[in-house]
Parts: structure tokens; C-alpha cells; sequence
């Protein structure tokens, strides 16, 4: 019997057309936000790299900056987790095993991200307690 699908038929039915745009564009997006936040860090770091603890812990205590090391965290651990995913789903055949890796990387990077929020929050507490 013939086929009459189209070949673009065949490919619009195997999924969602539109989630790789998605995926590239945040991709995109936090890659250009950690250009300007690791640029704030490493200057952040030169500067105070012979500071003593207290002074260290009194900077990293302010609220500006705590939040500006906050969404730096965040944004390391988000773009990771996107480049892992990009990287398994090209080099992993198995969907299977793909599936599994995917949620493992995205588990791992919520728990590391949280737990650096809690540090962050902690030096806070610490330098204004």
C-alpha cells in the first residue's frame, strides 16, 4: 500500500515542533547573563583575594550583593543543567537511559543550588547577627 503522508506530516506527529527553540533561547539567554555575572565575580574575587574572613563575610553579608551571588548561583546550575541536557540527548542512544540521566542532572542541580542559597543566607545571618 502507498504512503500519503507527506514527510513533514511524518515529523510534525513524533512531537513538539517548537521545544528546541525553547531550550536554545534560555540557553542563549543565561549564557548572556553569566558573561556579566562572572565578569562581576572574578572583579569581586581579585578584590578581595588578600581581604581577611571578617571582611570577606561582612561583603558577602550584604543584601546586594548576597542576592547578586544568589542569581549568579542560580544561573550557573540552570545553564549546566540546560548544557548536560543538550549534551545526553546527542550523545545518549537509549531514550530510556536519556530520560534518566536528564532528571538525575536536573535533581542534582536544584539540590546544589539550594544548598548554596542556604550558605549564601547563612554568611548573611552570620555577618548582620
Amino acid at each position: 500500500m502507498t504512503d500519503l503522508q507527506t514527510p513533514i506530516t511524518k515529523i510534525k506527529r513524533q512531537g513538539s515542533i517548537h521545544q528546541g527553540a525553547a531550550h536554545w533561547k534560555w540557553q542563549r539567554i543565561s549564557g548572556l547573563c553569566l558573561i556579566f555575572l562572572s565578569l562581576w565575580f572574578l572583579v569581586e574575587i581579585f578584590t578581595y583575594s588578600q581581604a581577611d574572613y571578617h571582611t570577606v563575610v561582612t561583603w558577602a553579608g550584604s543584601p546586594w550583593i548576597g542576592a547578586a551571588l544568589a542569581l549568579f548561583v542560580g544561573m550557573v546550575f540552570y545553564h549546566g543543567a540546560l548544557g548536560l541536557q543538550v549534551v545526553i540527548e546527542d550523545y545518549v542512544p537509549s531514550s530510556f537511559w536519556q530520560m534518566v540521566l536528564i532528571i538525575n542532572v536536573k535533581i542534582f542541580s536544584i539540590i546544589m543550588a539550594v544548598l548554596t542559597w542556604f550558605f549564601i543566607i547563612r554568611i548573611a545571618i552570620i555577618a548582620n547577627g
